[in-house]
């Protein structure tokens, strides 16, 4: 479908990718969501997102320029058992972060990664997302602090997030077949998802989508 990863900056890159004229989405599994708020309060949430496919057929890839667009972000906890957009049952909330174009940077030819290890710029402490020769996709982020609004009063019934690339895709995931592995005020973990729901990203002002 896709086998370009927009120019990180040099002419050997430029030669080999190319960006095409829309953006479009693209639907991950989750490897790994994990989300922590523990009764010692909001500074030390906690939320790791991991998502890992061999992708034998090739469809995935890296699309947009984040370097030069940035990212958001989207994450959605709720307690309705399917509720990719609102108006649904409030759960855990519904948060958009947003990536700044400064703290991106390529990782060679295949990806680009994220840092902002003071937070300055929001919750999102680490960021990546790329694809390797031998055709593995991966996604990783992780977030912490009281930048993190989202909360576990109440079990999850469905999650979803979205990851937008300046000038490129989405790659969303959400609720699929796997169930949770805890799920309760303190922690909400889901390993192994073999399924994606859709999940719309942020506004372009980086508000919730309605």
């Amino acid at each position: 479908m896709r086998d370009a990863i927009r120019s990180l900056g040099c002419a050997a890159v430029l030669l080999a990718l190319a960006v095409p004229a829309g953006a479009a989405q693209q639907g991950v599994a989750s490897k790994l969501l994990l989300v922590k708020d523990p009764p010692s309060g909001p500074a030390m949430r906690k939320i790791l997102w991991k998502v890992k496919e061999a992708n034998a057929d090739g469809d995935l890839s890296v699309v947009g320029d984040p370097i030069a667009g940035g990212a958001t972000l989207r994450i959605r906890l709720s307690v309705s058992n399917h509720c990719s957009n609102p108006p649904c049952d409030s759960g855990g909330g519904d948060q958009c972060f947003s990536l700044p174009a400064a703290g991106w940077s390529p990782i060679g030819a295949i990806g680009f990664k994220y840092s902002d290890a003071t937070l300055a710029n929001g919750a999102v402490k680490v960021a990546s997302i790329k694809r390797t020769p031998a055709g593995v996709f991966l996604v990783k982020a992780i977030l912490q602090g009281a930048g993190i609004a989202l909360f576990l009063d109440d079990e999850i019934g469905f999650y979803g997030l979205n990851l937008a690339l300046g000038g490129g895709d989405e790659y969303y995931t959400g609720s699929g077949g796997a169930d949770p592995k805890r799920n309760d005020a303190q922690t909400f973990k889901v390993t192994n998802e073999d399924g994606y729901a859709a999940m719309e990203a942020c506004s372009p002002s980086g508000a919730f989508v309605d």
